[in-house]
C-alpha cells in the first residue's frame, strides 16, 4: 500500500494545492521508486493513488485519456467538479468490463483502491479535494467532498489515503497543537513534515522511499518537485526515482528538513555536486474510512 496525502497550504495570502505520497510498493519485495502522482491532460488538477497497482494504473490512465479525448475538457471548460463525475463513470465502467472470473467467482474482486483527486475550480473559485474510492456496499465507486475542519478560523483542507491514516491523522493533530495551530492558522507544509516522519520510521514497512510531492497553482497549472533524500544534502528524487548522476532536473527542490521550495538553479547546482556521490554508489537505494458516498447533480 502507500500513504498519500493533499492539503490546501496558505503562504501570506495565497493558497495553493499540494499533493505528497511515499514511493514504495510492495509484492513480496519493496520497490522504493515508483509514481504515486499523477499529472492530467488539463494542467488545473492532479491524482494520487494508494492500493492495488493493477487497478489504479489502468483506471488512471484511462482518466487521463478520457480528459484528452474530450476537448471540453482537455482545453478546461468544464470545471473540474464535472471532471470527478467523469472520473467516477470511467472507473465504474471498466469495473463493469471485468470478466472470466475464476470458478465459482460472479463478481470482480474488491479492487483495494483510493484516489485523492484535487484541483482549482473555476466555477467555485477555489481549491477542491475529493476522495475517489469503491464503495463495497454500493458495488461501485463514489467520491467524498472534503470539507474545511469544523471549528477553525483558518483553512484546514486536507485529504488521506492509504495504510497508517489514523496515525497519520494523529500526528498531525500533536504537531499543530505543538505549534498552537490546531484551532487557527492554516496549514503549511505539516502534512509533509508528517509523511517524512513516518516514511523514516521502521515501524510503517508499508511507507516507504522518497517522498514525493507536486502541486497545483491557482492560476491553472501544475508543477512536480524533487525532494533530497534522505536529508537535504543528498541525492534529489523526482516522484520517488533518485537523479542519475549527469541528470539536470527541470524542478524545484525541496529539503525535507526544512521543507521551503527552492529554485532550479538550486537543484541544478546540487545535481553537479552529487556528481562524486552517484559515481561511487549507483544504487541509491488503509485503515478503513467514515465516509459515505455522495451524489452530484453536475452533468458529465
Amino acid at each position: 500500500m502507500t500513504l498519500s496525502v493533499a492539503w490546501i497550504r496558505t503562504v501570506g495570502s495565497v493558497q495553493e494545492l499540494l499533493f505528497a505520497s511515499d514511493s514504495r510498493l510492495r509484492a513480496g519485495q519493496s520497490w522504493d521508486c515508483c509514481p504515486k502522482i499523477m499529472t492530467l491532460p488539463r494542467t488545473d488538477c492532479l491524482i494520487s493513488f494508494a492500493g492495488e497497482t493493477d487497478y489504479a494504473y489502468p483506471l488512471m490512465i484511462q482518466m487521463a485519456r478520457a480528459i484528452e479525448f474530450y476537448p471540453a475538457s482537455f482545453n478546461r471548460r468544464v470545471d473540474i467538479s464535472v471532471v470527478k463525475n467523469r472520473a467516477i463513470s470511467v472507473f465504474n465502467q471498466m469495473r463493469d468490463l471485468i470478466h472470466d472470473f475464476p470458478a465459482f467467482q460472479t463478481t470482480a474482486d474488491d479492487p483495494q483502491t483510493g484516489f485523492i483527486f484535487g484541483g482549482y475550480s473555476w466555477r467555485e473559485q477555489q481549491f477542491r479535494i475529493w476522495k475517489l474510492r469503491y464503495w463495497p456496499q454500493n458495488d461501485s465507486f463514489g467520491f467524498h467532498s472534503i470539507p474545511n475542519w469544523p471549528g477553525q478560523s483558518g483553512t484546514k483542507v486536507i485529504a488521506f489515503v492509504g495504510d497508517e491514516i489514523r496515525e497519520a491523522h494523529a500526528r498531525l493533530v500533536a504537531l499543530l497543537r505543538q505549534r498552537e495551530k490546531l484551532q487557527s492558522g492554516d496549514f503549511d507544509m505539516e502534512p509533509f513534515e508528517v509523511l517524512r516522519d513516518m516514511i523514516r520510521s521502521p515501524v510503517y514497512t508499508s511507507i516507504g522511499g522518497a517522498p514525493q510531492v507536486a502541486k497545483v497553482y491557482r492560476y491553472l497549472q501544475t508543477q512536480y518537485f524533487a525532494v533530497r533524500w534522505p536529508t537535504g544534502q543528498d541525492v534529489p528524487h523526482i516522484l520517488g526515482r533518485p537523479a542519475l548522476y549527469y541528470e539536470r532536473l527541470g524542478a524545484p527542490s525541496i529539503d525535507p528538513g526544512a521543507p521551503a521550495i527552492q529554485s532550479n538553479s538550486q537543484i541544478s547546482r546540487y545535481a553537479q555536486e552529487a556528481v562524486d556521490i552517484a559515481a561511487s554508489s549507483y544504487n541509491y537505494d488503509a485503515d478503513d474510512d467514515t465516509e459515505q458516498p455522495e451524489s452530484d447533480d453536475d452533468s458529465m
